[in-house]
C-alpha cells in the first residue's frame, strides 16, 4: 500500500536571530571553530573549507563534508545567522540535529525564538513539492533547464 521510503539523509535549515554574541558575526575564525566543534562532536569528516568576508560586514563559511556540507552566513546588521547542514547519515530521529541547534543558540547567545527546520530527504519520486522540470509552473517565460549547460559537457 505504501511505497518504502529510502532516506538520503537529513537537512537542517536555521534562522538564528537576536544574537547577543556580536563578536562572532564578523569573526570567520571563531565561526569556523564553532562549525569545526560540531564536526568533531559528531564525527563529520571535513574535506574542504571556503570562506568569504563581505564589505562592510558579514561573512559566509562553507565546510565540505564527506557526508555533504555545513554552512553559515552572517547578517551582523540584523544580529542574524542563516545556518545549514545536510548529511547523508541515517538517523532514527532528530536528536543530533536538535543538539546542534541548541549548541548554536547557546554559543551565539541567540533568541530561543530562532527557527529551525529539519527535512528528511529521500530518493523517492513521491514528493509533490520538489521543483523540477516536470512540475515547474508553465508561466515561466524561459525554460531554465534548456539554458543550463551540464558541468560534464
Amino acid at each position: 500500500m505504501f511505497k518504502s521510503r529510502i532516506s538520503s539523509g537529513k537537512h537542517m535549515i536555521c534562522d538564528i536571530c537576536d544574537i547577543k554574541n556580536n563578536e562572532l558575526l564578523n569573526n570567520k575564525e571563531l565561526l569556523k571553530n564553532l562549525l569545526k566543534n560540531i564536526c568533531i562532536k559528531y564525527n563529520f569528516e571535513i574535506l574542504g573549507e571556503l570562506e568569504y568576508s563581505f564589505t562592510p560586514q558579514g561573512c559566509t563559511i562553507l565546510l565540505l563534508l564527506s557526508e555533504s556540507h555545513i554552512s553559515i552566513h552572517t547578517f551582523p546588521e540584523r544580529n542574524h545567522i542563516s545556518f545549514d547542514i545536510y548529511t547523508c547519515r541515517q538517523y532514527n530521529n532528530n536528536n543530533e540535529y536538535n543538539e546542534i541547534f541548541d549548541y548554536l543558540i547557546h554559543s551565539l547567545q541567540a533568541s530561543l525564538n530562532s527557527k529551525c527546520t529539519i527535512i528528511d530527504r529521500d530518493f523517492s519520486n513521491n514528493n509533490k513539492n520538489i521543483n523540477n522540470k516536470n512540475n515547474i509552473d508553465n508561466n515561466v517565460e524561459t525554460d531554465f533547464f534548456d539554458i543550463c549547460t551540464p558541468l560534464d559537457s
